[in-house]
């Protein structure tokens, strides 16, 4: 497919302006028929450790990164992970600032920009996504996507669908069950059917722990059943009313000094009416005498002072009748005493106050009746596990048989690229694991096994495939599902370790398919495979007496000759195997 004409993204002022504002534009690039790529545009990295500045356009095609060991190869992959998402800090800013710029502008498809929006709420501009991240060294970290800020979240679960990187690791991830039902369920569109099963066993295992906690409450539940009713017993007896406590202390303080306020009453009394210079006496002969006087408000005034005698006599007659109720009976002051200290020894036993003894009644009556419906909530807890198994049970046998379909497709396709991968006798199969109990994996425990060699029998592929073997494995499942994948981005970080030359080519082969209609970026050792790139980028590190810098170059014409033919050995002889190698690619 001819390579397009690139649009790049204008690069902002360097180093950071701190303006907090992206200033990149958002091109198009299509082709004559007017169809557009999906694809990376471009990405650029600034200030990422020691890559002081570096712009990829790889585009639509299968786009290699060649350079030395140790060259920096990896920090360009480390740049797309951070653009995407991934976890940041401070040690990956470079000496040149206060912050690391990263930024990556694809084109998608018209469904897939709807995905992206589905996800992270922010919409295509003319197809395409600018997605771009900021690491400060304070930590206060930014995100944008198409201009619009937004969290490093939503930066990821964009990424999620316009990024699919395929690392080092792989073949190690490869290897787990967890991964490899995961890219059956994809291939077979079973994602709503294994989430569907896996909420299912999740509630198969909430309901049998707290089936387990009631039974292992069987043991200690009669026991405390029995001292709460004990408990409530103490209250019954007692039959505690708010307020009443502070009414029994009244009580027993009065009659406690009884004759002390009897005397206080005779006083009274006798101080208001019964004395010769009482009060009533003497504000009588007031009132009287003012009552006869020329003087309106003179006579206001005695009929207060009339009105006043009458409130004393009532006084006394109220003091006097009080002091006749007042009787220092034993028997009700012993009853009173009884009564207030069985408050108080309820009180200490529950709280320390009259309103936490009224809130635990409370809190024994709630347990009691708890206790008392155990039997019953044991019943229907049981009832619901058994109809939750059941529908684990169906859920998951479903779903097993959906992936063994699904797998025979999946299996086909991988078969047919590792033909092509040079290994035409190795089978993928799907073997279940017979003492593998339920999991939140399936019903059925699942793994898949390979087997390389005929007359071998196959093993899981931690145990069988070797490190070639396993990177053309994961080569062809990556194939098999990328049109499951649709991402605009595929990278691959040396896929070809471990294989030879001839292999070397099958694989660059295998790249370039992958790459059509999309970007793959694959960082490779192998000229094989460099030279079916339809477009090259070199990593080199310079180092000076105070720097260490990487500088990444696009290769063209004779640069990108010159270079294969280093990673063939150099000489003339590689140069040219080099050119054949390009020529053969490009035929």
């Amino acid at each position: 497919m001819p390579k397009q004409a690139s649009q790049p993204l204008r690069q902002p002022p360097h180093p950071d302006t701190g303006s907090g504002q992206p200033s990149y534009t958002i091109g198009t690039r299509r082709t004559a028929s007017g169809a557009t790529f999906a694809m990376l545009r471009e990405l650029i990295i600034t200030n990422l450790l020691i890559v002081d500045r570096a712009s990829l356009n790889p585009g639509e095609g299968l786009a290699v990164i060649s350079g030395e060991t140790g060259a920096g190869k990896s920090l360009l992959l480390d740049a797309l992970e951070l653009v995407a998402g991934g976890r940041a800090s401070a040690d990956v800013i470079g000496p040149a600032s206060d912050t690391c710029e990263l930024a990556a502008d694809f084109s998608v498809s018209t469904a897939r920009a709807v995905q992206v929006r589905e996800r992270c709420g922010v919409a295509d501009s003319d197809g395409a996504f600018i997605i771009r991240r900021r690491i400060r060294r304070d930590g206060r970290g930014q995100a944008w996507i198409n201009d619009i800020p937004v969290t490093v979240t939503a930066l990821r679960a964009a990424s999620s669908e316009l990024v699919e990187i395929h690392a080092q690791d792989q073949a190690r991830r490869l290897a787990d069950p967890a991964q490899q039902l995961a890219a059956i369920d994809s291939h077979g569109g079973l994602g709503a059917q294994a989430t569907a099963y896996t909420e299912v066993h999740r509630r198969v295992l909430d309901l049998e722990s707290t089936a387990r906690a009631l039974s292992e409450g069987d043991r200690g539940s009669a026991r405390e059943l029995e001292f709460l009713r004990f408990q409530r017993q103490e209250f019954a007896e007692l039959g505690p009313k708010p307020g009443e406590l502070s009414e029994l202390e009244a009580r027993h303080q009065l009659l406690s000094q009884a004759e002390a306020w009897r005397t206080l009453c005779a006083e009274a009394t006798a101080a208001l009416c019964d004395d010769d210079r009482s009060a009533t006496r003497i504000t009588g002969r007031f009132a009287r005498r003012l009552a006869d006087a020329p003087s309106a408000s003179l006579r206001e005034a005695g009929a207060q002072l009339t009105a006043a005698v009458e409130m004393l006599q009532a006084a006394s007659a109220a003091c006097a009748s009080a002091a006749d109720g007042i009787t220092a009976d034993p028997t009700e002051l012993a009853t009173l005493s009884e009564r207030i200290d069985a408050y108080n020894s309820l009180i200490r036993k529950h709280g320390g106050n009259e309103q936490a003894l009224f809130v635990a009644l409370a809190d024994i009556d709630r347990r009691i009746a708890e206790l008392d419906g155990l039997d019953g909530r044991r019943a229907t807890i049981d009832a619901e596990l058994a109809t939750a198994k059941q529908q684990r049970e169906r859920s998951g046998r479903a779903l097993a048989s959906a992936r063994r379909e699904a797998f025979q497709r999946l299996a086909t396709e991988v078969h047919r690229h590792l033909v092509d991968l040079g290994m035409p006798k190795a089978r993928i199969e799907l073997h279940d694991n017979p003492t593998a109990g339920p999991s939140s994996l399936g019903l059925i425990g699942m793994e898949l096994h390979v087997k390389t060699n005929p007359g071998m029998p196959a093993g899981p592929l931690r145990d069988v495939a070797s490190g070639g073997e396993t990177s053309r494995l994961m080569l062809a499942l990556a194939a098999s599902l990328a049109e499951d994948s649709g991402a605009p981005l595929l990278v691959f970080d040396e896929v070809d370790a471990g294989v030879g030359g001839r292999l070397g080519a099958a694989i660059g082969g295998k790249l370039a398919q992958l790459a059509r209609g999309r970007t793959v970026l694959a960082v490779t050792h192998t000229p094989q495979v460099a030279a079916r790139a339809q477009t090259h980028f070199m990593v080199k590190k310079r180092q000076g007496r105070q720097q260490t810098t990487v500088e990444v170059t696009s290769l063209t014409g004779e640069a990108r000759l010159s270079e294969i033919a280093e990673m063939l050995g150099g000489g003339p002889a590689a140069r040219a195997q080099a050119k054949s190698l390009c020529a053969g690619a490009s035929a």
